[in-house]
């Protein structure tokens, strides 16, 4: 007897809304609320460790709603800072933006102040021309910093409500180990015309893969078990929401997949081979156990969607610019390329994943462009939209003090 794929939800559903009032969502004015209410109180998912691995390694990123750049620097005594990328005589940019690197320390371009790894001013040519500094008050404006997992979040709050721990909530303690390792193999970044909360929800369910994706994976998931590529796992939390998509028992492999993962490891997908392979999963990880795991899907709240792999994961940010504008950086990682067969490897998963990025963000330029015009007030979203749910809720507790208005 034919079995078909059950959904197992989990988590607390009682704040969720199956309408949602999205005209109001897009305004002008709902999304300054966002940032202060959100972007401006919140741990902020920055940037992957993979370039700070070494003592006065710095990078420098950019943040688009809170309109300043940051700098994450590893000190000399292996410790890791963010500080605003702004010298303290005349307000210059110190360092170029997505600039990386190792120093002892940064001067800026304007007149030579110079600032150590863990923010101390350290030299000021012509210091006697000034009758009222105090060196040792004028260092990098910090911002708050931790690490998780080889990923760097930050908090602008002058004090945070809550620590990263507490934020990230049960999620904290169950990928140990998993991301480490792995090198970054793919980077695309675009900025289209669409709202940030439009762009993230692509992300936000696999009830479009059987349409949207029909040309680049169309038979990756699905199946005769799940024609409607239902999620066996959906988990929502107070900020944060997961899924585990499930792979196609019935899907036979294309030519030109078998012979780009003939002498190297299968990235995407991979869900025929990594129990063969001996691996062992970390908790937050295919949680309901299915046997044909193909990844699993994790906002982290505000503003990143991470997609989870056997032996690859990617984070797509989704910094908003203004209600209309998002900046989305996208990076891919994957296990260090040892062979020309792992190359090739990574080359099939770097052609992949990209074509069906590209079909992810070909919507969200139309959806905004549609509901701009005010026609449509609400969006009506499934179960299998769970985390599409989630999202609004856990904005709308952040901006209004409640999940959001249900349809009257």
């Amino acid at each position: 007897m034919t079995t078909s794929t059950e959904s197992r939800f989990v988590g607390d559903p009682s704040r969720l809304r199956p309408q949602i009032d999205i005209r109001e969502r897009v305004q002008p004015e709902y999304h300054q609320k966002e940032i202060d209410r959100v972007f401006r109180r919140g741990w902020l998912l920055l940037a992957a460790t993979v370039d700070l691995k070494e003592n006065n390694s710095f990078i420098v990123r950019e943040v688009a709603p809170l309109k300043t750049s940051l700098i994450v620097a590893r000190g000399a005594d292996g410790d890791l800072r963010a500080f605003h990328n702004t010298c303290r005589h005349r307000a210059n940019r110190l360092l170029a933006p997505d600039a990386k690197g190792s120093a002892p320390g940064f001067a800026c371009g304007f007149h030579g102040w110079t600032y150590a790894t863990d923010g101390r001013l350290t030299a000021v040519p012509d210091r006697g021309s000034f009758t009222a500094l105090d060196e040792a008050n004028l260092g990098l404006i910090p911002v708050h910093a931790e690490e998780w997992e080889g990923l760097v979040f930050v908090n602008f709050a002058a004090r945070p409500e809550m620590t990263l721990a507490e934020w990230l909530g049960v999620l904290h303690g169950q990928y140990r180990g998993h991301f480490a390792g792995k090198v970054r193999v793919a980077t695309y970044r675009i900025q289209p015309a669409t709202n940030w909360n439009v762009a993230i929800n692509a992300f936000g369910e696999g009830y479009h893969a059987g349409f949207l994706h029909k040309k680049t994976v169309p038979n990756y998931q699905g199946g005769k078990t799940n024609p409607n590529r239902h999620r066996p796992y959906l988990e929502v939390t107070p900020h944060h929401g997961r899924y585990t998509a499930q792979g196609n028992p019935d899907r036979e492999q294309p030519a030109v997949e078998a012979l780009s993962y003939r002498l190297g490891r299968q990235l995407y997908p991979s869900y025929a081979n990594y129990r063969s392979e001996g691996l062992t999963l970390p908790l937050g990880l295919n949680p309901a156990h299915i046997e044909q795991w193909l990844q699993d899907v994790l906002e982290v709240f505000p503003h990143v969607v991470m997609l989870i792999g056997a032996h690859w994961h990617a984070l797509l940010w989704f910094w908003p610019i203004d209600a209309g504008h998002t900046d989305i950086r996208v990076e891919f990682f994957a296990y260090p390329a040892k062979t020309v067969g792992d190359h090739m490897a990574h080359a099939h998963f770097r052609a992949r994943l990209r074509e069906v990025f590209r079909e992810d963000i070909s919507t969200m330029e139309a959806i905004t462009r549609q509901l701009q015009s005010g026609a449509l007030q609400y969006i009506n979203l499934s179960q299998q939209e769970l985390l599409v749910q989630q999202h609004y809720a856990a904005v709308a507790t952040m901006v209004d003090g409640a999940p959001g208005k249900a349809r009257p």
